[in-house]
């Protein structure tokens, strides 16, 4: 029997079951996003859903221990029908410990407190909600469709619905122009929110996005790897005094080693982007070389393979065929998704 499953799922959702709740975003307007382009947005009937679970019973077994509702925004479903999906999941899956989904914030905003705390009783654990930034000039810029103060109120509404709440920022998305509004607004924002989690992803301009688009025309200037971590900087000495997960977790991301309970781990989280940054420019330039060209995943990793004269040679040759670094770095972080 065949069953549906969505094009994307968060990292830390890997080994979940995927359940295609609904189709495609309802917004599908975000200038930096590439997915679900030219496809419409729809509900799946309940009992199409419920239909999938027991294809996937039957095919994959009672083996895992999470799930994950899927596409961007199955909290777009009526809350009774999302219930009785839920409550199927788990009739079907005793296994399954933990159920998670993206929400989009003004959906959490938008929905009943008792409607969110049915959903958190019918076994909806977590949500995933793409915050990106916590300010309003670069959530305009970027047609987000959501304010500010929707973001922390829908936000808000997760938390007291009992849910685990993951959050995702983008450095890098208010560009040159809004980048420390971008940084500072996100931490507060954040602070306001208290969410279980904050997870990055480095922001990519990739060709056919609107983001691409307005950076062509002059009103997006992408930053490079360093002012980006110098943002990434002054956004966590924001996050003082806040306390949750800190985790870098994705392959966009130049310092996978940033990751920390916070406020126990403030100090070190902070060490470990100066450490980085007080490194002479050349040493910089090879380590971002190697992380970009996939050669590895962490200083750590680079460290430990040694790569340090492949990455020297490789610099030397671009710079021999009179190539930009920073372009190239730039180039090779957007064909990693």
């Amino acid at each position: 029997m065949p069953f549906e499953q969505g094009p994307i799922r968060p990292p830390s959702e890997a080994h979940s079951l995927l359940v295609r709740v609904s189709r495609n975003c309802p917004w599908n307007r975000c200038a930096f996003c590439p997915v679900y382009k030219g496809a419409r947005f729809s509900l799946r009937p309940a009992d199409e859903v419920l239909a999938d679970l027991d294809a996937m019973k039957a095919r994959l077994g009672d083996r895992y221990r999470t799930a994950f509702l899927q596409d961007a925004d199955p909290l777009s479903t009526k809350p009774a029908d999302l219930v009785r999906i839920l409550e199927g999941l788990r009739q079907r899956f005793p296994s399954v410990q933990r159920v998670t989904a993206y929400a989009r914030s003004r959906s959490l905003a938008r929905l009943d407190l008792d409607a969110l705390r049915s959903l958190r009783a019918a076994g909806l654990d977590r949500v995933h909600v793409g915050l990106e930034s916590g300010c309003d000039a670069v959530l305009t810029l970027v047609d987000k469709g959501v304010s500010r103060e929707q973001q922390i109120r829908g936000c808000r509404k997760a938390v007291q619905a009992g849910f685990e709440l993951s959050v995702y920022v983008m450095p890098g998305l208010g560009g040159v122009e809004h980048s420390d509004a971008h940084a500072d607004d996100t931490a507060s924002a954040i602070a306001a929110i208290g969410p279980d989690f904050v997870r990055l992803r480095t922001t990519v301009a990739m060709p056919g996005t609107a983001l691409h688009g307005l950076a062509e025309q002059g009103r997006w200037s992408p930053l490079g790897e360093l002012a980006t971590l110098g943002e990434l900087r002054r956004f966590i000495a924001g996050l003082e005094g806040v306390s949750t997960r800190f985790e870098s977790d994705h392959v966009l991301n130049l310092l996978m080693e940033l990751r920390g309970d916070l406020p126990r781990e403030h100090a070190k989280l902070l060490d470990v982007v100066d450490a980085f940054l007080a490194r002479p420019l050349r040493e910089q330039q090879r380590y971002a070389l190697a992380r970009r060209a996939g050669w590895c995943m962490s200083m750590t990793h680079y460290e430990h393979l040694g790569l340090a004269e492949q990455a020297e040679d490789a610099l030397g040759e671009l710079e021999t065929q009179g190539q930009d670094i920073d372009d190239v770095l730039a180039s090779l972080r957007g064909r990693t998704l």
